[in-house]
């Protein structure tokens, strides 16, 4: 397996996934005011990356922290938001465990990073910290892909697409990418372990009772992805989850 992992390399990471990502800061961003979340308060981004979702919130007058564990990630988020003139705010720290001094509104984890938690400790410390990170009331909305079965892997590596910018193509299929740097090869690997954890919505919502502190407010289904983006339904289907992918809100108690 490579030896480097696409985390060491901020700008793959961001070409690899530069998609329309304003789908999802929209959802966000109504997300937050239907449950009671306004512009006068801050929202934590969990596991940011280089930042491009809370980017284009802070663009649109949210005021935005980024977490993440990687510094090399969080430079180039910094970097990049000086060159657009947006004020957003940097923590590294690993999400399993990090609390803040802040107290947020609202959180919000993009792309099932919750599935990088491996174990239930892991993830039900997570939760736990979550809660910490928000007011009373607060919400931590999950971007989740949810299994249908229990017999289905617990830890996947299904990934495969590519993204190019400025001649520059990253790819990745499994847990294998490849990159074409103007004709320079890279292959890195995602992590040195396999890196997401597949949950059926009963083992998710059992993670979310046992560590306490959160009840589910609402489930948003993904709507339609015709385009080749995912967008979720503007209206909630309920507080069950159910399988596939979709928006998760957990309110604070």
């Amino acid at each position: 397996m490579a030896s480097e992992t696409i985390y060491d390399h901020p700008l793959y990471y961001d070409i690899l996934f530069s998609w329309d990502r304003s789908f999802e800061s929209d959802f966000y961003a109504r997300c937050f005011q239907r449950h009671g979340v306004g512009q006068d308060e801050s929202v934590l981004e969990v596991a940011c990356g280089t930042g491009q979702v809370a980017r284009l919130l802070a663009r649109c007058g949210w005021q935005v922290t980024g977490l993440d564990l990687s510094p090399a990630m969080l430079a180039f988020l910094e970097e990049r938001s000086t060159a657009e003139g947006l004020d957003i705010q940097t923590v590294c720290g690993d999400m399993a465990v990090t609390t803040l001094e802040a107290s947020f509104g609202a959180a919000f984890n993009p792309l099932s990073s919750f599935r990088l938690l491996h174990s239930n400790a892991e993830a039900e410390a997570h939760l736990q910290a979550m809660g910490a990170n928000l007011r009373p009331g607060g919400i931590y909305v999950l971007d989740l892909d949810l299994v249908a079965h229990e017999a289905e892997p617990s830890i996947t590596t299904d990934e495969d697409w590519e993204m190019s910018r400025d001649g520059v193509t990253v790819r990745t299929i499994d847990d294998a990418i490849s990159v074409d740097d103007h004709g320079v090869h890279l292959e890195l690997a995602w992590r040195s372990d396999l890196h997401l954890r597949s949950y059926t919505a009963s083992a998710f919502l059992e993670r979310v009772d046992t560590a306490g502190g959160f009840q589910v407010e609402a489930w948003y289904p993904e709507a339609t992805r015709e385009t080749g983006i995912t967008q979720f339904a503007h209206e909630p289907t309920g507080d069950t989850p159910g399988a596939g992918r979709g928006m998760i809100v957990l309110r604070r108690r």
